[in-house]
């Protein structure tokens, strides 16, 4: 990496598609290729340049998002490359951050997968100059032109084939560059469609005045309408063949724009302008500590550069700085804007944060990562390890920030939130490869509440006698449902209860409603009417009517209809309008309902509300029903009643694991 670029010769591409179709293969492709290495890697040995971590050689799939710099003529190509399983969405979303054009790859025999789509939509979203390259077209069961064809239905006409397989599957030699082959039966379709949509109008008047077109006319509306989003050319290859190759490399350079096209916040990438950068990605090393993926935006980082955290509002200093090679960093002099680097050990600096020159303040939008959707509660065999998988854990949510990580305040669980049974695997595996601990997962425990739904009057009597001083006590108290989580009234009259003692009945009150009587859990909606009780004028004291109320209210919720209530969540899931139904069932079997629903192009849009017990499975069931292809978000609704065969299983357990 010695040789120097500017913003104009940088590109920052990010690679997506299905799981399989050969994304990183690609990468050792053109690696290979540009002769950065000398022998192509592969995901079965683990050999690969972007799959390099211990889990990604074990499952030999991409699990993180990979920066790859290849070089080519005078070019230098960030590769972002990105995995194809959808647990680990977060790390598409940081890729596609920093990218400032996108190559989307697609399977010439399996055509147009889920990933496609879910990679095509995320493309739209950001209006991202984009190329299609069809992976495997020397297989036997290849099919490039229906390929085109599922690319025109999801696309639109702005889809471009301009390299095409030399010969069927079953004879593949080659790719043909129609723009560089005018003879080509299809070189007058693809000048028709390049002038279309180029919004080039000096060339769609010479085109209508049917005067000559010469080749770089061509290829300068081509250029325009990709670098406007308004072309997207398709490119054929065989990846394992290293077929088409150097067109792909040649299209890549000539045609996907630079970094120098991307600008946030009114900031232009620049290398003369004030300093500024954002951490897109964090990598917690147990050796090396924090590595902080970064792109500049404008100015230039260097070594030992004094920073603005102007996201944390601080002042901090880097130490060095490289450029990254897959697993591996290069230090680096320097790294210009619309470059991206390296910077390691600045502790301050998290995914999302922007660093600048205190000269100039600017604060990029944070990466729109996705909130977690399913929970598991973590323990540990041995309590010894607790500490370092509660670390562990915190450090593979400053990783990935689709991850969340807490301590349960009330049922004192450590719970992980993510994306999925896959995603979450992947993140005990790595806390168990570098902790060496023996650590599980549980079903995330339900915050649970308990309420009355009807009346109650009763005694609550405390008497103790010990010899000397004694302990007495005694409270009349009505219970009924209440609007208010708690609420209590003292209605005592002729002293019966001493003034000085109702504050003790009331906080015994309080602290009773922290344990309820049918599962433990906290008790809502009570109103606690005292009314009478007696006392003893040596041996009454504070401690004895705390006891006393405390008695009364286990006794009063036990005769005043006690209820188990849930939480409920707002679920809000966007999915393809031709599941619906499904979707519907869904929600219906895990005891949800459905509410407001709106259209969005070919997606519907459903409000639920779903029991918070029954939302993870309902997702798992919908993950699949739907091939991966509804989102969902979800928030804290209300509480609500259980059912009573459901409320009676729960009730049953909890007494169970209390011996009883």
């Amino acid at each position: 990496m010695g040789k120097s670029y500017t913003p104009s010769t940088i590109k920052n591409m990010v690679l997506l598609g299905h799981q399989g179709v050969g994304k990183t293969s690609l990468i050792e492709s053109l690696l290979f290729a540009t002769k950065k290495i000398a022998k192509k890697g592969h995901i079965t040995e683990g050999s690969t340049v972007s799959d390099y971590t211990k889990e990604e050689k074990k499952a030999a799939i991409s699990i993180y998002s990979a920066v790859v710099p290849v070089e080519y003529q005078d070019y230098k190509v960030n590769v972002l490359d990105t995995p194809g399983f959808f647990d680990y969405v977060g790390e598409v979303k940081a890729a596609l951050h920093v990218a400032n054009c996108a190559l989307l790859l697609v399977d010439a025999t399996k055509g147009l997968e889920v990933g496609t789509k879910k990679a095509w939509k995320e493309i739209k979203k950001l209006n991202l100059p984009t190329m299609i390259l069809v992976n495997k077209c020397e297989k036997e069961n290849a099919n490039f032109d229906r390929v085109v064809e599922q690319l025109n239905e999801l696309m639109g006409a702005k889809v471009v084939p301009v390299v095409y397989p030399d010969g069927i599957a079953s004879s593949f030699k080659g790719v043909v560059d129609v723009l560089n082959n005018s003879a080509d039966s299809r070189y007058a379709s693809v000048l028709d469609k390049i002038s279309t949509y180029s919004n080039d109008d000096a060339l769609v008047e010479k085109i209508l005045m049917e005067e000559e077109v010469t080749p770089e006319e061509i290829r300068n509306g081509l250029k325009k309408g990709v670098s406007e989003a308004n072309i997207i050319p398709v490119l054929a290859c065989s990846v394992r063949q290293d077929l088409g190759i150097d067109v792909l490399l040649d299209y890549i350079v000539n045609y996907l724009p630079s970094a120098d096209s991307k600008v946030e916040k009114d900031v232009k990438v620049d290398v003369n302008a004030p300093f500024s950068a954002q951490v897109f990605k964090t990598i917690v090393d147990p050796f090396v500590g924090k590595i902080s993926y970064v792109l500049v935006h404008s100015g230039t980082l260097k070594r030992d550069l004094p920073i603005f955290n102007s996201t944390k509002q601080l002042k901090d200093k880097l130490g060095l700085v490289y450029t990254p090679f897959g697993k591996d960093q290069i230090e680096a002099t320097e790294i210009v804007a619309g470059d991206i680097g390296i910077v390691t050990k600045v502790n301050s600096l998290d995914t999302c944060d922007t660093f600048c020159d205190m000269a100039k303040e600017v604060c990029f939008d944070p990466i729109a990562f996705p909130q977690p959707i399913v929970f598991y509660g973590v323990a540990v065999n041995n309590k010894n390890d607790d500490a370092k998988v509660g670390e562990g854990l915190k450090k593979a949510a400053a990783e990935d920030l689709s991850i969340s990580v807490e301590r349960n305040p009330e049922t004192k669980q450590l719970v992980v939130g993510c994306q999925g049974q896959m995603h979450m695997d992947t993140i005990m595996d790595k806390i168990k490869t570098t902790y060496n601990v023996s650590c599980f997962t549980e079903d995330a425990k339900v915050p649970y509440r308990e309420t009355i739904k009807g009346f109650a009057d009763v005694e609550g009597r405390h008497k103790k006698q010990s010899g000397g001083a004694g302990q007495f006590g005694v409270v009349r108290i009505k219970f009924e449902p209440s609007e208010q989580d708690f609420e209590f009234v003292n209605d005592v009259f002729g002293g019966a209860v001493p003034t000085n003692f109702i504050p003790a009945v009331e906080k015994g009150l309080i602290e009773a409603c922290k344990t309820g009587v049918l599962t433990g859990n906290p008790v809502v909606g009570l109103k606690a009417t005292l009314y009478d009780g007696s006392y003893h004028p040596v041996d009454s004291n504070e401690l004895s009517f705390k006891i006393a109320a405390n008695l009364a209210f286990k006794e009063g919720c036990k005769k005043a209809k006690p209820v188990l209530l849930e939480p409920i969540l707002n679920v809000t899931i966007t999915v393809p309008s031709d599941y619906v139904g499904d979707v519907m069932s869904s929600i219906s079997k895990f005891r949800g309902a459905v509410g407001e629903m709106q259209s969005v192009d070919d997606e519907q849009i459903i409000n639920a509300t779903i029991p918070q017990i029954e939302f993870s499975k309902c997702v798992i069931e919908l993950k699949t029903l739907t091939q991966a292809q509804a989102s969902f978000t979800s928030s804290f609704a209300r509480y609500a009643e259980v059912p009573l065969m459901t409320a009676e299983k729960i009730i049953a357990a909890y007494k169970a694991s209390q011996g009883e």
